[in-house]
């Protein structure tokens, strides 16, 4: 989705020390920090703090939510503003179990033209970039990785609609709730990984879907506390619509 900026620019949001002069790097940024904790579920944005925060105009900060706002990290609500999205466990279900249907659709499509010219190249690089980071802590790198690895299957896979949706179903406000095992994780990259380049879309769409289940399951079992109270009513559930996001 959200590729990280130069350390100078990734580091300005914390330090101070360099300013940050878009709207993308805004963006980047505010991600960033949801891993580190500089921002949290239910952090208020408010345009004044973000304006001073980057040194930018107040434009440029509303570009910024607006990306926000499309990419499902952040509500907007006619009273109270933006804010990160807070997630109930309903909504992180409803994310992760169409997630786990697309990220095994996109590695099965993966391994079906793996031979295609320059693919088995792309994939490598992009599989060898996540595997570095096996035995280092989390960190926004090794999301920026991940990120990675997903948008080289979907590409690869040539399903133009598949690549056009699946950086939509963002999970940055599960996964910084939500960790697996290192281990495992790790392990299902390979076994991804190792199905895409043998040509085997079956193993490889088991693999991807196993993947998602292990964060299905950190999910059910994770405490109330981190998600927002569900709705009375399923329908009240945040839309597009209330960030003019069609």
């Amino acid at each position: 989705m959200i590729d990280k900026p130069g350390q100078d620019e990734a580091g300005a949001g914390a330090t101070g020390q360099a300013r940050l002069s878009s709207s993308d790097q805004i963006v980047r940024d505010i991600v960033r920090g949801l891993y580190e904790g500089r921002y949290v579920a239910g952090q208020r944005l408010v345009e004044p703090d973000l304006m001073r925060r980057y040194a930018v105009s107040r434009s440029t900060v509303r570009e910024a939510i607006k990306r926000l706002a499309a990419e499902g990290v952040v509500a907007l609500h006619a009273f109270r503003g933006a804010q990160i999205r807070h997630l109930t466990r309903r909504d992180a279900q409803s994310v992760l179990v169409v997630l786990e249907v697309m990220i095994g659709l996109a590695a099965r499509l993966a391994a079906e033209t793996i031979d295609a010219p320059g693919v088995r190249a792309h994939f490598t690089a992009a599989y060898e970039a996540l595997a570095a980071f096996s035995e280092e802590r989390d960190s926004y790198d090794l999301v920026r990785a991940r990120n990675r690895f997903y948008r080289v299957m979907a590409q690869i896979g040539g399903n133009d609609e598949l690549r056009r949706l699946l950086p939509s179903f963002q999970v940055h406000l599960i996964r910084t709730h939500l960790r697996t095992a290192r281990a495992d994780r790790f392990s299902d990259y390979q076994l991804m990984a190792e199905a895409i380049l043998a040509g085997d879309g079956t193993a490889a769409e088991i693999a991807g879907r196993r993947h998602i289940r292990r964060s299905i399951e950190a999910m059910r079992e994770a405490p109330d506390a981190i998600f927002a109270p569900e709705r009375t009513d399923p329908s009240s559930s945040y839309s597009h619509e209330d960030s003019d996001h069609a």
